[in-house]
């Protein structure tokens, strides 16, 4: 199987090389003991001894003619006397053992307070990093003297480029390429946090091999790490030399503890700095990280508050609105007001609903069917859609980016964010590809490039990156959109349990209605009918036949509305019903009725129904019978019946020539005992409407009409096939 190349070189023990170069010395000290284990052979420069003599011996014993400080510190440096006079010697400890360095004293003297001044001086006056990066490689260039000074920023990939950049005249420049982050290992990245300068003092001489004590050959090497003195990875000094690089300096610019970028120098002949001197150049490093920590900070602190306070106003205007959908999409914020992004969409119980500039509809909704497959639950985000999502490159315009944030776990509902593409061409120095080689087994791994031709890079399909604030901001909304939804559950929960607390006493009105209340009227219609009977007197006839009336009248409307309530509780028993024989049966009992109208009833075609026979034939005799009657007072009453059917359903329109609804009054229409107004000389209780609205529900159909005063009525009811109930 093929391995990952970069992880190949990340394998690399670049800190435990047991070597160092050869500009200087170094001794490891038993920490409990104090005895010398290991000796570099370049020690004989320092001390008059050889690497093999210094070997078991104290360290006191060693040093004692160098006036030299007792006590060492971690990282601690002192000017001793060797026999090359003033020497640096340098301390690090690690678990088990104390490493003293040796380094010539080159006799550099530098105004540090300068330094310090002229550095704060630029941090202070400027607006942005920049002019403090232009300063730092002017300082360091003054302080070493290099060839070439460089500030390489790394990306969030690991790839550097060069941002700034002072060189000597008639250099090729440098500034503006890129390299690949397999030219500097992660490995070696974590060592530029914890050694802050580095210096390669001569490319191309050759190393000095610890010598060990005698019975600790086999003994694994020790950990250099904090060595100023450690040996150079072989593959890094080939990429040097491949460069024509001698001598390379560098100085770690962290921020928020990651390495964020180098101050890279370099000297095209071997040249060895001062201890004094890289100390002095670590220090602008360290200035130049709190300035790029700062602005980092700031820039991050503002853009937070901003998408904090845009969000909070959304989540105002969301709960203030009718819908969460509208509040996400109309008013003062948007879904584009929190974020970057050109376009939006949410699709939120199977509607969806755009905002600004989005890819088409249907290729939404294919997304949304994907990131159910391929998504997270959490929020979701990729700058290069059309990597994982092929059919995306056809709309990178519009959605080279998105960020995804799901409301509901199966990611049917969500809210999308598009970002369009971003052209970019990257210059690299040299081919990235052309670090990763495959040797004679098919084996891939890192070489040190042999070219650093500029080479064109051009990215398609991919939009700007989203920022960690707007990532950010994408949960908190989610949080705020899934703690409404929730709370609407929850309020629709007690609606629901007061509409059946509600029903259940309507229930119980009904109940008293048809029973304690029916014997009272029957009593009164009784009553009427014996005096009709007994009373000769015409007044009194008239007065006795209204009471009776309106008894009767009463009568009818305690039995509708007794099976109104009696509808939501009734389970629907579908069956095919023959409408033929249902309408013909009904036009029959019409004509008998209005014998005096005439009405003319037509019946057309008639498909059959799928539901409730007792049911359906209340729909179909109300509204056939509300047809003949509010058209009865017509010259000639034309009542025409028309079924049509399709793969899914059934439509049925009623058409009268009637005396027609003016529309600004049929809002209530379906409402319970609601009549319009010109209705009043035509009998009714006003709970037919009702009645037939409440089965057309039942049976998931639906009911709506068409109508216009003094010119007829048209109502239209449309019933699923058996199929799809």
């Amino acid at each position: 199987m093929m391995q990952n190349p970069i992880n190949q070189c990340n394998r690399e023990l670049i800190q435990y090389p047991g070597k160092i170069q050869p500009h200087g010395a170094l001794l490891v000290i038993n920490r409990e003991s104090l005895l010398i284990e290991q000796a570099s052979p370049s020690i004989q420069q320092f001390l008059p001894v050889t690497a093999a003599d210094a070997l078991g011996k104290s360290i006191y014993d060693l040093l004692a003619n160098c006036n030299y400080h007792p006590n060492f510190e971690q990282g601690a440096y002192q000017l001793i006397q060797t026999r090359l006079g003033e020497t640096y010697l340098i301390s690090h400890y690690t678990t088990e053992h104390l490493l003293l360095e040796f380094e010539p004293y080159l006799g550099y003297t530098y105004n540090e307070e300068a330094i310090m001044t002229r550095m704060l001086h630029y941090l202070n006056q400027s607006d942005g990093v920049s002019v403090s990066l232009k300063e730092a490689v002017k300082n360091v260039k003054e302080i070493t003297g290099f060839n070439r000074v460089m500030v390489y920023m790394f990306h969030e990939d690991g790839h550097g480029e060069v941002i700034e950049e002072l060189a000597d005249p008639g250099l090729e420049p440098f500034f503006g390429l890129h390299y690949p982050a397999s030219d500097i290992p992660k490995q070696a990245r974590d060592l530029y946090k914890k050694n802050l300068v580095r210096l390669i003092a001569d490319v191309s001489a050759p190393d000095s091999v610890l010598e060990k004590i005698a019975g600790k050959e086999n003994e694994s090497p020790v950990d250099l790490s904090d060595s100023v003195l450690r040996s150079v990875s072989p593959t890094h000094i080939q990429y040097l030399q491949n460069m024509g690089v001698a001598a390379s300096f560098s100085i770690s610019i962290l921020s928020q503890g990651e390495l964020w970028g180098l101050i890279a120098c370099h000297h095209y002949q071997p040249k060895h700095l001062d201890y004094r001197q890289r100390l002095h150049a670590k220090m602008i490093g360290q200035m130049l990280s709190s300035a790029v920590r700062f602005q980092a900070e700031e820039e991050k602190q503002q853009l937070l508050h901003f998408w904090r306070e845009n969000t909070a106003s959304l989540v105002r205007q969301m709960r203030q609105s009718d819908s969460i959908i509208t509040g996400l999409t109309n008013g003062n914020h948007d879904l584009l007001s929190i974020n970057s992004a050109n376009g939006a969409a949410i699709l939120y119980e199977d509607q969806l609903t755009l905002v600004g500039q989005t890819p088409e509809p249907s290729f939404i909704r294919e997304l949304a069917v994907f990131l159910q497959n391929a998504s997270t639950k959490q929020v979701f985000q990729t700058n290069f859609l059309s990597a994982i999502f092929p059919e995306a490159a056809n709309f990178t315009q519009t959605a080279s980016g998105i960020l995804c944030a799901p409301l509901s776990a199966d990611l049917k509902d969500l809210i999308l964010w598009f970002k369009p593409e971003l052209e970019q061409e990257i210059k690299w120095a040299g081919n990235p590809e052309k670090a990763v080689v495959i040797n004679m087994n098919g084996e891939t791994r890192i070489e040190p490039r042999t070219s650093f031709a500029e080479f064109i890079q051009s990215l398609k399909g991919r939009s700007e990156k989203w920022s960690p604030a707007e990532l950010t901001n994408a949960y908190k909304l989610r949080e705020e959109v899934l703690l409404l939804i929730q709370e609407k559950i929850n309020q629709l929960r007690r609606l629901n349990e007061e509409l059946k607390k509600a029903y259940e006493e309507l229930d119980s009105f009904s109940y008293t209605i048809s029973h304690d209340l029916k014997t009272p009227i029957a009593t009164i219609y009784n009553f009427a009918d014996l005096l009709l009977e007994e009373d000769p007197s015409i007044d009194n006839r008239l007065l006795t036949q209204k009471i009776k009336r309106n008894a009767e009248r009463m009568q009818q409307m305690i039995k509708e509305v007794f099976h109104y309530t009696k509808l939501g509780r009734e389970q629907i028993k579908l069956q095919p019903i023959d409408m033929q024989s249902l309408l013909f049966q009904i036009r029959e009992d019409l004509l008998d009725a209005y014998k005096d109208a005439q009405p003319d009833l037509q019946i057309g075609d008639t498909p059959v129904v799928y539901g409730d026979s007792t049911m359906i034939s209340q729909v179909f005799s109300n509204l056939v019978g509300n047809a003949v009657k509010y058209s009865s007072k017509k010259e000639k009453p034309t009542v025409q019946i028309i079924g049509e059917s399709d793969e899914d359903s059934v439509l049925y329109t009623i058409t009268d020539n009637g005396i027609g609804m003016d529309p600004k009054h049929t809002a209530n229409l379906f409402h319970l005992f609601y009549r319009l107004p010109g209705a009043s000389s035509f009998e009714g209780t006003g709970l037919g409407l009702a009645i037939v609205k409440r089965i057309i529900d039942k049976h998931q159909g639906q009911l709506w009409y068409e109508t216009e005063q003094n010119r007829g009525t048209r109502f239209y009811i449309k019933l699923k096939k058996l199929e799809a109930v």
